[in-house]
């Protein structure tokens, strides 16, 4: 008996600064559905920064490989909302992102492998524009559910040469031969995930990172060691540890890294790691 192939439902993962505090997301998912019904929609993400163009690419890029091929990537974080910008479909060898031109796919264009850009006009596939202030329902959500429904985007717009895109905020070594990074994630937990990964620290201490010997100095306070899980941390103390998208992150053993150090915002926060202290022993 031959083995029967059932076709995969489509599925469209939402990501926004929408939040949960608002109707916003339900609005768009009955746009979704009032043209698919039969879509599966997954909510990727609605807590992204406020307006937080870079924020919305890190989480994309770390996330968008862990969804089955043919996923649709709905990404609205669009400070620029009504102006003159792309509303774009990129497409790679095994997804579809939907999103205005304004860099939040710029890691997908780093990470994956584009085969093709293109730009959906208002008209046939979107709905009419009431207002200039809401594209996530009346332009991305419908271009969205449309191609779950297998429309490709050939026939929904023209081509596109060139995109938007912003460079993610790279590690670096400073003057002092520090390690300099900067937060660019804080979790529902209050943990701080900064922009120095495993790999960029090896390349620093060529192969041999000095977990235990490492010294961080974040907002006025040093940590001395990079664990591996929280239960290695100190109750209620400040520590940090390689998390397991494999970035620096500095957390509280049940607790808020974030509340810990009486942060407001976290844009400025930098990190820095001693390169020279290194093996040298004594108390932090």
């Amino acid at each position: 008996m031959k083995e029967r192939k059932t076709a995969q439902t489509p599925i469209i993962a939402l990501l926004t600064d929408f939040s949960w505090h608002n109707w916003y997301i339900g609005v768009m998912k009955g746009v979704i559905l009032g043209i698919n019904p039969t879509v599966k929609i997954v909510d990727l993400c609605h807590d992204i920064s406020t307006q937080d163009v870079r924020e919305g690419s890190f989480v994309l890029g770390n996330s968008y490989k862990y969804f089955p091929g043919k996923t649709i990537f709905l990404c609205v974080v669009d400070p620029g909302v009504g102006g003159k910008r792309n509303n774009l479909v990129v497409r790679t060898e095994d997804y579809l992102f939907i999103a205005p031109d304004n860099g939040v796919l710029s890691s997908i264009f780093d990470k994956a492998k584009v085969k093709d850009v293109f730009h959906i006009e208002p008209g046939k596939f979107t709905l009419s524009l009431k207002g200039q202030t809401f594209y996530g329902r009346d332009i991305f959500a419908p271009i969205a559910a449309h191609l779950s429904l297998g429309k490709p985007p050939e026939e929904m717009g023209e081509r596109l040469g060139s995109v938007l895109r912003v460079p993610a905020l790279k590690p670096y070594i400073n003057s002092k031969e520090e390690i300099s990074g900067r937060a660019v994630y804080i979790d529902a937990f209050g943990n701080i995930i900064t922009n120095i990964d495993e790999e960029f620290l090896g390349s620093v201490f060529t192969g041999r990172i000095p977990y235990e010997d490492s010294v961080i100095r974040i907002a006025g306070r040093k940590i001395r060691g990079i664990k591996q899980y929280y239960e290695q941390g100190e109750k209620g103390k400040l520590m940090a540890l390689i998390d397991s998208w494999g970035y620096l992150e500095i957390a509280v053993n049940r607790g808020s890294a974030y509340e810990f150090l009486g942060l407001k915002e976290k844009r400025s926060l930098e990190i820095f790691i001693d390169t020279k202290s290194a093996g040298v022993q004594g108390d932090i």
